[in-house]
């Protein structure tokens, strides 16, 4: 699998997080990235392939965290409030995750890899902090009025669009050849 279509996938995926983030679930699981490359032909340097296996695990994780149902809305609009209060809350969660993990791509083994988790992060954490606002917001609201979800809704398309702007900043981005290479001999990046 190409690095850009890894990250275009990647990328999407969060926005497909943002438009599920009102009807999602908690994901069961266990972790998805590697502590080292395991069982892989020593082909590239143990760096890369850790890197590239990393990488891909965050992906990997975000797809497991957007395959959640869609839960029926509630006609109470306070039980609508706290039922999108928590489905903020958890896609919060998600993102502090998937930003923790990428910080530990720090310092990454090349200066592109490093660029391109510059990128994803500064994104991110916009988005996050977006997510978080709207879920303060109807925190801090006595109850859901057109107002309240309004400012929600704005908090809401604006992590959106710095999703997009993610995927078109990705799309110029790319990891040098062996990067990519060892990527194919990775579980997270193969789904093997």
């Amino acid at each position: 699998m190409g690095y850009k279509r890894v990250v275009k996938r990647w990328v999407w995926v969060v926005v497909g997080l943002v438009v599920l983030a009102g009807c999602s679930v908690p994901v069961p699981g266990t972790p998805v990235a590697e502590g080292r490359a395991i069982g892989v032909k020593k082909t590239y340097p143990e760096a890369v392939m850790l890197w590239m296996a990393n990488w891909c695990g965050v992906a990997d994780y975000l797809v497991a965290s957007g395959q959640t149902e869609v839960a029926e809305p509630a006609a109470d609009p306070a039980v609508a409030k706290k039922q999108l209060s928590d489905q903020l809350g958890r896609l919060v969660d998600v993102l502090d995750v998937v930003l923790h993990d990428l910080g530990e791509l720090t310092p990454a083994p090349a200066p592109a890899a490093e660029t391109a988790v510059d990128i994803v992060t500064e994104h991110l954490t916009k988005a996050r902090d977006k997510f978080a606002a709207a879920k303060e917001i109807l925190d801090d609201a006595d109850r859901l009025t057109d107002d309240v979800f309004a400012s929600v809704t704005r908090n809401l398309g604006d992590a959106t669009a710095t999703m997009a702007e993610a995927v078109e900043k990705m799309n110029a981005i790319t990891l040098p050849p062996d990067f990519v290479e060892a990527g194919k001999q990775t579980g997270n990046c193969t789904g093997k």
